[in-house]
């Protein structure tokens, strides 16, 4: 899958839940770090990632976890699972 869609469907993820003015700083963040994403929004994120990529994610694998932690790995990790 191509990693701009993706990318774009992670920004809409965010905006939808932050607003447009995350797209200000989501390239730079720690999504828990900054407390964009606690552990319940993890997983939501988690659900989403899932349902709209149809990959499935091994929540129980720390690599997994921190992938999702930022917006680049996070597309990386979709892009080598769909």
């Amino acid at each position: 899958m191509d990693t701009e869609l993706i990318k774009n469907k992670i920004y809409n993820f965010f905006c939808e839940r932050e607003g447009e003015e995350i797209l200000e700083i989501i390239e730079k963040i720690d999504f828990i770090d900054e407390g964009i994403l606690d552990s319940l929004d993890f997983f939501s994120l988690a659900a989403f990632v899932e349902k709209e990529f149809e990959v499935k994610l091994n929540m129980t694998n720390e690599e997994t976890f921190k992938s999702m932690r930022r917006i680049e790995s996070l597309v990386n990790l979709i892009a080598k699972n769909s």
